[in-house]
């Protein structure tokens, strides 16, 4: 008999953490469960750690692989999944165990119609606690009668969550639709959603934080920016605009705007290159800017008018500034008295 639900941990090096993730998905414990550990050729004790874990309950799985990325290693767990749904969860992330996933798996099955659940998470600062997202205080009053209007409603609260660890999913709707992810893709995340939300006939959201983000860790993509970050986010926006000259949806207008907010956010990881580097990229957002034109969303709008009125060269600096100032003020609200502390 098929599990309810199949964990997908992708693993690379992450020893130190490997624990604490598996550990939060047991302490729920849930009856109808399946994880798939997948070791993505880590070079340290991760191997044997998912080996250890697969021995001791018949209920994980420890697949081995040579290292291929984490997209790849994403992949090799769906495939090997066998759970009517599935979550997909970073190995150096866990579950905050304040949260019952028995309760959100009980709305699940009450809303078998539903391709995709949205539920919410912490960001955890290293060293300072945990700390709200920002991002997520208006998720309660995203529209999901239709998904063309949950786009719309992410659009406007300026954050489209497109991180796959946030999501229940129905696995036989990613398999059927072919929606596994990118290989050598920076941000692959952004490019699976496009292609996830093209597909979809239903959408709802779960207000529980369940998931938890190790942010700030030194080798983390955010700290990390180089010429492929930028490169890797045109050619998703590149390859919204390719499959709307030749396709038409209901959500066309909503996939764009989200393809001009990676533009502008890319223009502003920009500033963060050499000028070499900034110079090498320049003809591929001359190449995209088309999908400037429906920047429709409070972001994308304003970004949009400061580059026609500054042009290419000083809104690479203005936004990066803004990026800058961003990523300093996102934990502002603590609240490790709410979800306790199991670090």
């Amino acid at each position: 008999m098929m599990p309810l639900l199949s964990v997908i941990i992708p693993i690379y090096n992450v020893e130190k953490y490997l624990h604490q993730c598996v550990d939060s998905v047991l302490h729920q414990n849930l009856n109808d469960l399946e994880i798939v550990l997948v070791n993505d050729g880590s070079p340290d004790n991760c191997p044997q750690i998912c080996n250890e874990y697969a021995k001791k309950y018949p209920f994980i799985k420890a697949l081995h692989k040579e290292n291929g990325g984490l997209s790849d290693a994403r992949n090799e767990g769906l495939k090997d999944a066998s759970g009517d749904y599935v979550i997909f969860l970073d190995s150096d992330d866990w579950w905050n165990p304040n949260v019952s996933v028995t309760d959100m798996l009980s709305y699940v099955k009450n809303n078998p119609s539903t391709d995709m659940f949205l539920f919410t998470s912490y960001d955890y600062i290293e060293g300072e606690g945990y700390f709200q997202r920002n991002e997520h205080q208006n998720l309660k009053n995203v529209d999901t009668s239709s998904v063309k209007n949950y786009y719309q409603s992410l659009l406007d609260n300026g954050n489209m969550e497109v991180a796959a660890y946030t999501k229940i999913l129905k696995r036989e709707f990613l398999v059927k639709n072919n929606l596994y992810f990118k290989r050598n893709l920076l941000s692959e995340d952004n490019e699976w959603l496009m292609r996830l939300l093209r597909v979809a006939h239903k959408v709802d959201v779960i207000n529980q934080p369940l998931s938890i983000y190790r942010a700030g860790r030194a080798d983390s993509i955010t700290n990390t920016i180089k010429k492929k970050n930028i490169v890797d986010l045109l050619s998703i926006v590149q390859s919204s605009i390719d499959y709307y000259a030749k396709h038409d949806n209901d959500i066309k207008e909503q996939e764009l705007c989200f393809a001009s907010y990676l533009w502008f956010c890319a223009l502003g990881l920009a500033n963060r290159l050499n000028q070499a580097e900034l110079q090498e990229v320049k003809p591929l957002f001359k190449k995209t800017s088309s999908v400037c034109a429906y920047s429709n969303s409070k972001k994308t709008k304003l970004s949009n008018t400061v580059y026609k009125i500054c042009g290419f060269n000083l809104t690479v600096k203005i936004l990066g500034a803004y990026l800058k100032r961003k990523k300093n003020d996102t934990a502002k609200t603590k609240v490790a008295e709410e979800i306790g502390q199991i670090a």
